[in-house]
């Protein structure tokens, strides 16, 4: 069998400035550093383009060379992800951080189950987000565009930030530490490897460096602690001010928490976020009020439910962390197997989708432990009365509730054909039971 082959044509690849889909067009000769309207195969909407100078590219998106002058601040090398968050090379941070947050609530794929390539989208706009919102990164992205020499751009800690919760969620759980963590170690691998060659005092001098930073660490968690605590304590006063507990002063409150909730859930990782801090929170509340209940075995009973969950948790993200171990294995395997290309990929893909699952269980067992603290803080407040005390776990009990029993959007093609009979209807209703959350790292 043999396959007929065509002259290849000098395609012009670029993205749809509109739905921001990967998307290519062949111009006419001789358009060198003209405007060409291209219509967009994925959202039909025609869009305007400039070529370079030589017509076999974007303006200030052409392919780079060795040769090429650097970009400058001014004038960028590329403009692709200013392009993508809708703003301007000269955007200030806040400006990008405001055009990132509209771009990723617009296209999260859990907002459009129906668009194949929603999450592309989501994921180029987080890349660009992640690259324009560090002046580092930023700089280098200017100088030589997406193709930077040095590699790619990932920082760990905006990383995990903006995975997981992003801003929104960082006066409740504050700064996801496990994200700084991995940078560390990646600036630190280099130097392990060449430990054995240290001297006594070296060892030793490095010893002190290691404790040292465990101390910065633990005055790190502890300030965080402090400082979550002081906002949760804000928070729970919409409640223990309250002049009364009646049902309607409990309503009340309890709606500022579900319209809080409605909005946070739309964040990355949102509901499952929502879902670990609620259970945090319940738990906490009714290991409080529970002290009181039959001398106190009410409070010991969710004590020890705390411990076995505790336990549950930190097993199972041990089981995905060496899940993750041995698909590197697999990775590593590939090449002294023999396998084809396609086969490499699927193996990179079920890598990456388990790295997400460990990194997000990773980051919930970080989570809860500090949010526990927190509760504990709160709720064993020296400065505060015991009626208070009482009254802000009411609260907490009342917030948890709220964020667990937060769902996901569900779009008019998420929902099932019902039956016109008033009595199946009346049933589906019955049994009908909450979608669970699209994002990758549910647990």
């Amino acid at each position: 069998m043999v396959y007929q082959s065509r002259k290849p044509e000098p395609y012009i690849k670029t993205t749809c400035k509109e739905c921001i889909t990967p998307l290519e067009f062949l111009p006419e000769s001789g358009l060198k550093g003209q405007k060409v309207d291209v219509q967009c195969w994925a959202c039909g909407k025609v869009v305007s383009y400039e070529l370079d100078a030589a017509g076999t590219g974007i303006k200030g998106n052409s392919p780079k060379t060795k040769s090429r002058r650097k970009g400058t601040d001014e004038k960028p090398a590329s403009t692709e992800y200013y392009d993508l968050l809708g703003v301007s090379s000269t955007a200030t941070q806040d400006e990008i951080k405001k055009a990132y947050r509209k771009m990723a609530i617009k296209y999260h794929p859990d907002k459009n189950r129906d668009d194949p390539t929603a999450e592309d989208k989501f994921k180029k706009i987080s890349e660009a987000y992640q690259v324009l919102s560090d002046p580092t990164l930023r700089k280098r992205y200017n100088e030589y565009g997406e193709e930077e020499p040095n590699g790619g751009f990932v920082d760990p800690e905006e990383f995990f930030r903006q995975s997981f919760g992003g801003d929104r969620f960082v006066d409740i759980i504050g700064e996801i530490s496990i994200g700084r963590d991995m940078r560390e170690a990646m600036e630190t691998a280099d130097e392990e490897q060449a430990d054995a060659a240290l001297t006594p005092e070296q060892k030793a001098e490095k010893n002190a460096v290691k404790e040292q930073a465990e101390k910065e660490r633990a005055e790190t968690r502890a300030k965080r602690v402090e400082v979550l605590s002081g906002k949760l304590v804000n928070k729970l006063s919409l409640y223990t001010e309250l002049p009364d507990t009646s049902p309607t002063s409990v309503a009340a409150f309890t709606n500022i928490i579900q319209i809080e909730a409605e909005d946070l859930k739309h964040e990355n990782y949102g509901v499952e976020l929502l879902h670990a801090i609620g259970y945090t929170y319940t738990a906490k509340a009714n290991q409080y009020l529970g002290k009181s209940v039959a001398f106190g075995l009410g409070g010991m009973f969710h004590s020890m439910k705390e411990k076995g969950y505790i336990f549950s948790e930190t097993v199972g993200t041990l089981r995905t962390a060496l899940d993750l171990q041995s698909s590197f294995s697999q990775l590593q395997e590939a090449d002294e197997k023999g396998l084809t290309e396609e086969e490499k990929k699927k193996l990179e893909e079920l890598a990456a989708e388990k790295g997400l699952q460990a990194i997000w269980r990773g980051s919930k067992l970080e989570v809860e432990s500090v949010l526990r603290d927190v509760c504990d803080s709160v709720l064993n407040d020296p400065l505060a009365d015991k009626d208070t005390k009482k009254r802000r776990a009411q609260a907490l009990k009342i917030i948890g509730t709220v964020y667990q029993r937060v769902r996901p959007d569900v779009s008019p093609a998420d929902i099932p054909m019902q039956p016109s009979s008033p009595s199946s209807s009346s049933s589906h209703k019955e049994n009908e039971k909450p979608q669970a959350s699209k994002a990758s790292g549910s647990s």
